[in-house]
């Protein structure tokens, strides 16, 4: 039992020395000459992902399992005017991005979209190894 309790304090102090490093620094990917985005962690587990390409800072949540880090995205459910304008301001999760954790970097592995019409997700949409958030001072 004393040996489940030690590992137990040691997953959970890993778990944390990489939410520290996430939180104290930027983490930009160079898409283009002109153009880099970045993501920026919060020590209350919400981070900001701003994406050069649409000039959009998207935001959510983040979750660490081991080397894996899981981003869900909470935005607005429809960017189209509603004749209801209630609907116009309803948010919910759009997507899920997992990332690994290596080091100096953090490699984009996944992305899955989210469709509120059928209620299901799409199913994971593989990106090709050469996508990279670099770490840096922020």
């Amino acid at each position: 039992m004393k040996y489940l309790v030690l590992l137990f304090l040691l997953f959970s102090c890993k778990i944390q020395e990489k939410r520290n490093l996430l939180i104290t620094n930027k983490w930009e990917y160079k898409f283009a000459e002109d153009c880099i985005s970045n993501i920026l962690f919060r020590a209350d587990g919400t981070y900001e992902n701003y994406n050069c390409e649409r000039d959009y800072p998207y935001s959510g949540i983040y979750k660490i399992k081991r080397d894996t880090i899981y981003l869900i995205e909470i935005d607005l459910l429809s960017d189209v005017p509603s004749i209801n304008e209630e609907n116009n301001y309803k948010t919910g999760i759009i997507c899920k991005n997992k990332l690994i954790y290596k080091g100096s970097f953090l490699q984009y592995v996944s992305w899955e979209n989210y469709d509120h019409e059928n209620n299901k997700w799409s199913g994971d949409i593989i990106f090709p190894e050469k996508i990279f958030y670099i770490k840096v001072a922020k």
